[in-house]
């Protein structure tokens, strides 16, 4: 009785230590991924395990816009996992002459699952007030949040964004929804200043 006990502890345990980790995520040299001969313009690449495998997020952009013409003219977002298989990817274009900026990328298992979220938090234009997004996935379910920000005319604070529209998070879990508006909160409310 006793061994089948100390055997089901064990069982029970090895899953919990593996989700309960912290999941290391690296940044490998694009010379050592494969993946990367697929792509132009790389500007980061990640690397992890994760419940789902062996993971790879391949970041590239173009860089061709703005005054100077070395501001991003898009953002595109390649998800691979197990053996380079494409699980999601976005694709973004500058609204604007002024390009659009990369201002952040997380990875974090808010809900324990072993399963990495990845959100990906940017900007459109360089206006006053100007675009902001934050999208969030994870294994293959798209979430966003849009919105605008900057100070108007008279050097008040806009601040105002939209998390029920199209990839909503009206269906997400509580965990994803505080996670996320806390990042886009951080990065993008001028009140908060």
């Amino acid at each position: 009785n006793n061994i089948i006990m100390r055997k089901l502890f064990i069982l029970i345990l090895i899953p919990v230590s593996f989700f309960s980790q912290d999941i290391e995520i690296t940044q490998p040299d694009f010379r050592d991924v494969e993946l990367a001969n697929k792509h132009s313009d790389i500007i980061k690449i990640y690397a992890w395990y994760d419940s789902l495998g062996k993971n790879t997020l391949i970041m590239t952009a173009d860089r061709n816009c703005g005054d100077m013409r070395d501001e991003y003219c898009d953002l595109r977002a390649y998800h691979y996992t197990g053996k380079n298989k494409l699980l999601w990817d976005i694709k973004d274009y500058a609204e604007d002459q002024y390009g659009m900026f990369l201002n952040d990328i997380e990875f974090s298992d808010v809900d324990s699952d072993g399963i990495v979220e990845i959100s990906i938090l940017y900007q459109l234009g360089a206006d006053d007030i100007y675009s902001v997004k934050l999208i969030m996935h994870e294994n293959g379910k798209k979430y966003a949040i849009r919105g605008k920000t900057g100070f108007d005319y008279r050097d008040r604070c806009v601040y105002d964004y939209d998390m029920f529209g199209r990839n909503s998070f009206e269906y997400a879990k509580n965990s994803f929804r505080n996670h996320a508006l806390g990042l886009f909160s951080d990065a993008y409310n001028c009140y908060s200043d």
